[in-house]
């Protein structure tokens, strides 16, 4: 009998051994499925917030906004600030005019995208105690978004700053008004999560009369030039002609260097379209210097003449707007 009880606990301990063994091993299981619950769990709260952005920012376009209409009153531009938002960041231009019957100004902003910016227009200003200049904008530098200039206009009233964006932006314009004849419009540029900045070659960086270059777009990317503009100041003769492509680099190829008649010679190797040979073939520029312009092909050249020994110049490039700028020290 003794014997028997003997087997019977020894089975007993045996079995109780086996079944705690079985459930060590089955912790491991357990803790990976917790894993994989989290792990969902996780990707269903990004789900979640972007949801949430995407209600954030309705109303969010491409189009081009306007407020107020053309008058006689003569407002001020009062501030200009740039702050972040919820996947957005705010230019707050805030506007005012001393006369009371004064209605709401005239305010675009035009989406412009060839050119990589948004276009604020404002007119009848005549008085502008913001700081932002010519010489100093506001600077961003993040998802997209590289800040606001101010451009040179034709008149002493009238305003006009380019945002400049790179990625898949988007705007949504609001304006706020007292009573006390102030208005603040507010111009929202969303956030672009997913830009990723090309490697692009922004040309010189210094003056030189050695031969300059960059490597850009082709014919193959839709490189073109759709306009030019030109400012002398300080002896430097500025000459921009504004770009576009189809691919995410809109800065075309491009070299200068001075041929054996003294000419600078600037090169497009490579252009779907330029618009701007087939305005022209001869555009005149301050200082006595003078443009030939001819297009063979995909090619199109720009010879500049009246520019004395060689002067340093730089061959340089800008995006937001999208340019080539070529600059000669007379």
């Amino acid at each position: 009998m003794k014997k028997h009880i003997l087997i019977y606990l020894s089975l007993l301990l045996f079995s109780s051994f086996l079944l705690t063994g079985c459930t060590k091993k089955d912790t491991p299981q357990d803790l990976e499925t917790n894993d994989s619950e989290e792990a969902v769990q996780e990707q269903e709260e990004e789900e979640v917030k972007e949801e949430i952005e995407e209600f954030e920012l309705e109303g969010f376009n491409k189009e081009a906004w306007v407020f107020g209409q053309a008058s006689e009153y003569e407002y001020s531009v009062e501030d200009i600030q740039a702050e972040e938002g919820v996947g957005y960041h705010l230019f707050k231009f805030t506007l005012s005019s001393s006369d009371q019957e004064a209605s709401t100004p005239l305010f675009k902003v035009t989406p412009m995208l060839s050119s990589g910016v948004f276009r604020v227009d404002l007119t009848n200003i005549f008085d502008d105690n913001s700081t932002v200049t010519h010489s100093k904008g506001i600077q961003v530098d993040k998802l997209g978004i590289t800040g606001l200039k101010r451009l040179v206009t034709n008149s002493d009233t009238t305003r006009a700053y380019d945002i400049g964006v790179l990625g898949l932006n988007k705007l949504k314009v609001e304006v706020n008004e007292d009573d006390l004849g102030t208005w603040v419009f507010s111009v929202m540029v969303s956030y672009d999560s997913k830009y990723s900045a090309p490697e692009i070659d922004f040309g010189s960086t210094d003056f030189s009369s050695d031969a300059q270059e960059i490597e850009g777009g082709t014919i193959s990317e839709g490189a073109k030039i759709t306009n030019y503009s030109f400012i002398y100041s300080s002896g430097v003769l500025k000459f921009s002609l504004a770009v576009a492509s189809g691919a995410s680099n809109p800065i075309p190829s491009v070299s200068a260097s001075y041929d054996d008649q003294g000419l600078l010679i600037l090169t497009f190797p490579s252009l779907e379209q330029d618009k701007v040979s087939g305005w022209s073939k001869t555009v005149s520029l301050p200082a006595g210097v003078s443009i030939d312009i001819s297009r063979s092909g995909d090619e199109s050249i720009y010879a500049f003449s009246g520019i004395s020994e060689n002067k340093p110049f730089k061959l340089s490039a800008s995006q937001s707007p999208n340019l080539v700028i070529l600059e000669i020290d007379l």
